[in-house]
C-alpha cells in the first residue's frame, strides 16, 4: 500500500475516531462537552490535513531536487502551522473557555488515530524484509538453510567472514 493510501486511511480513522470523541463528550458531559470535543475534533482533523498537504508537498520538493533554501521554506511553513494549532488552542480553551478535558478528548483524535493507524497499517507497509534466521521473522532461529534467489542474497562484503 503506497504511503499515500496509508495516510489517507489514517485521516480517516482521525474522523471516525474524532466523531466517536463527541459522542463521548457528550455522554461524559453533556451538550457543552459535546461541544468542546467537537471543537478539538475539527481542530483535531485540520491539523492532519494540513500536515498530511505540506509534508507531501516538502517531500515531493525535496526529491525533485530543491536547494536547501526551498526545504528550509517548507520547514518554516510546517512551524508556521504548528503555531497556528498552539494560538487554536489557546483561542479555545483560554478565550472562548472550552472545558479543557472534552477539548483535549477531541484534539487527541489525531494521536489516536497515528497510533492505530500505525499499528494496523504497519505490516503492511514493511519494505524489508527481515532477516533470515531472526526469531519471529518467518524462520526458526535454527534453520540453517538459505534461500538461493538471487533477490533475497545480499552480496558479501570485502574482509567479511561468516
Amino acid at each position: 500500500m503506497p504511503a499515500t493510501e496509508q495516510l489517507a486511511t489514517i485521516e480517516k480513522m482521525n474522523l471516525v475516531l474524532g466523531v466517536a470523541a463527541v459522542a463521548a463528550g457528550g455522554l461524559l458531559w453533556g451538550a457543552r462537552g459535546m461541544l468542546a470535543a467537537g471543537a478539538g475534533a475539527a481542530l483535531s482533523a485540520a491539523n492532519f490535513w494540513a500536515l498530511r498537504r505540506l509534508g507531501a508537498r516538502a517531500v515531493a520538493r525535496v526529491e525533485a531536487g530543491a536547494t536547501t533554501g526551498q526545504a528550509l521554506l517548507l520547514v518554516a511553513s510546517l512551524a508556521g502551522k504548528m503555531m497556528l494549532l498552539f494560538a487554536l488552542v489557546w483561542v479555545a480553551v483560554r478565550r472562548i473557555g472550552l472545558p479543557v478535558f472534552p477539548f483535549t478528548l477531541g484534539l487527541s483524535a489525531f494521536v489516536a488515530s497515528a497510533l492505530v493507524g500505525g499499528l494496523y497499517l504497519g505490516p503492511r507497509g514493511l519494505k524489508v524484509r527481515p532477516a533470515a534466521g531472526v526469531p519471529g521473522a518467518g524462520s526458526s532461529p535454527s534453520s540453517t538453510t538459505s534461500s538461493s534467489s538471487s533477490a533475497d542474497t545480499t552480496p558479501d562484503l570485502p574482509g567479511h567472514t561468516h
